[in-house]
């Protein structure tokens, strides 16, 4: 069974690549994505960077990390643990922040 998409809209999408500045908090969207989304996301871009396999690993690990979690601080830090680990598979390069607050810095 065939599935025709619209691709009209290619047509209207500018020939040139834009960089944006995230270091700037108002390029930044503030909307919050869940975490089946999130997770969609994060395991399509190691995927174009060749680690998907390792994502996979990364999510089960913090996954159980997180059902033996007995209180919020702990889930906290553990979240934290997880996203520069998710950061420095992907690459890295900069700064994150989690919650407000600097976790890692590139140099």
């Amino acid at each position: 069974m065939s599935r025709d998409i619209d691709k009209s809209f290619l047509r209207d999408l500018p020939g040139e690549i834009i960089k944006t500045d995230l270091t700037d908090a108002n390029n930044l969207s503030k909307k919050v994505l869940e975490e089946r989304e999130t997770r969609k996301r994060l395991l399509t871009h190691a995927r174009m960077v060749g680690c998907e396999r390792d994502m996979l690993l990364l999510f089960a690990k913090y996954d159980k990390l997180m059902r033996n979690c007995t209180n919020d601080k702990e889930r906290s830090d553990i979240a934290k643990l997880g996203a520069v680990e998710t950061y420095r598979l992907l690459g890295g390069g900069g700064e994150l922040y989690v919650d407000g607050q600097l976790v890692c810095k590139d140099k």
